[in-house]
């Protein structure tokens, strides 16, 4: 059954629907339905996916989010030259610094989706950089984040 191979992969049910892209309550009958044998009830490549899925024992978490962000994501809104070039900078940096604290970062956010609040956030805010004149409401906005340097340097701080 694909819901216990979910539970054993440590698959959230709403992770992977996040992942595809489609509602909690869809995935849910998607899971049903393929548990049921009524594959025809299911979005083909989510068939593909839970076939890879049940027909590998040895796959891990991250091969089915490899699998997922290899074959199923679609990009029709983005161009693929600034796709690839967007990879090959993220590859360079990777490469180039292994061990920091961005590439472990950027490793979690393709494993987990407890980061995807944080990253819509700071993408929202990062235009605001650089204004010169805030509105108030940009202000507020703005206000977890000038928190969370404030915790970050008087945390530093206290470790010198």
């Amino acid at each position: 059954m694909i819901k216990t191979r979910l539970k054993q992969l440590e698959i959230k049910i709403t992770e992977l629907a996040s992942y595809l892209q489609i509602s909690r309550p869809t995935m849910y009958k998607f899971i049903e339905s393929y548990d049921s044998g009524d594959k025809k009830e299911v979005n083909t490549s989510v068939v593909k996916l839970f076939d890879y899925i049940e027909s590998n024992p040895l796959i891990g978490k991250r091969n089915v989010i490899n699998y997922i962000l290899t074959r199923m994501t679609e990009t029709k809104d983005v161009d693929s030259e600034d796709v690839n070039e967007v990879m090959v900078t993220i590859k360079k940096y990777v490469s180039l610094n292994p061990n920091s604290e961005k590439t472990q970062f950027l490793k979690k956010c393709t494993e987990q989706s407890q980061y995807d609040l944080i990253i819509h956030y700071l993408i929202e805010i990062t235009p605001l950089f650089k204004k010169k004149k805030l509105s108030d409401e940009e202000k507020v906005k703005l206000e977890p984040y000038k928190k969370i340097i404030e915790i970050y340097s008087e945390a530093n701080k206290e470790a010198k």
